[in-house]
């Protein structure tokens, strides 16, 4: 009997092994490597991109040069002193975050130009809160991706790219939109989901104080999915 039992478990064993195996080769894991960049200031990314793919190892996405401009509420020589600003910000802190680091720069809000955040910037003033409107340039960068969601991680931070340089419109939402109905399938990275989310809410808004609000946070999930692929 006890024979029989070691027996069982031993087969027991093999068989979930073979099961988290499958599963791991099914699910996959998106991979994303920095292979080169241009210089210009440390942004935490940066329209269209070139989709060639290297077989076997991997796909290549380049996100060229990229602008925007955002209401910077202050620029600090450590993290902990940005951390410290966003905290201040209470509510508001969920729409800012860092935008680039050594300085470590903090901004709330974007738009394309620095007049479409006039009414963000009043609006912010009215509660407290003093900004100076800046403009942010992002250097070119080169990324190696593989991994089962590699063409919809591609596809989404191309859409981000575009958004940053031209603005938010009705076109590149519908273009994500578009992007996720056609690759996402049913268990897509939760990242992802995210940042669909993100888009998902930007569209709903009709005002331009909430959009240009909202619209920073596409950038920010952006970044943590690149740091959160790649690792870091």
């Amino acid at each position: 009997m006890k024979r029989f039992e070691r027996l069982r478990m031993f087969i027991v064993i093999i068989l979930g092994g073979l099961a988290l195996g499958l599963l791991t080769w099914g699910i996959g894991k998106v991979y994303l490597e920095l292979v080169g960049h241009s210089g210009g200031v440390k942004t935490q990314s940066a329209q269209k991109s070139n989709l060639p793919t290297d077989q076997g190892k991997g796909a290549v996405l380049v996100l060229p040069k990229a602008a925007f401009w955002t209401c910077q509420l202050g620029v600090f020589k450590s993290e902990e002193n940005a951390q410290a600003c966003l905290k201040q910000l209470g509510e508001l802190a969920s729409a800012g975050g860092v935008i680039s680091e050594n300085p470590w720069i903090v901004g709330i809000g974007l738009g394309h130009s620095a007049q479409e955040l006039g009414g963000l910037k009043q609006s912010l003033a009215q509660k407290g809160v003093f900004v100076v409107v800046k403009r942010i340039e992002l250097p070119e960068r080169t990324f190696r991706i593989t991994g089962n969601g590699s063409r919809l991680t591609m596809e989404l931070l191309t859409n981000v790219n575009s958004l940053l340089q031209n603005g938010i419109s009705p076109q590149i939402l519908a273009q994500e939109q578009q992007a996720w109905n056609s690759l996402a399938g049913s268990h897509p990275p939760a990242e992802l989901v995210q940042l669909h989310q993100l888009y998902s809410r930007l569209g709903e808004q009709s005002g331009p104080e909430e959009r240009c609000s909202l619209g920073l946070s596409l950038y920010f999930q952006a970044m943590r999915i690149i740091n959160d692929f790649s690792g870091k």
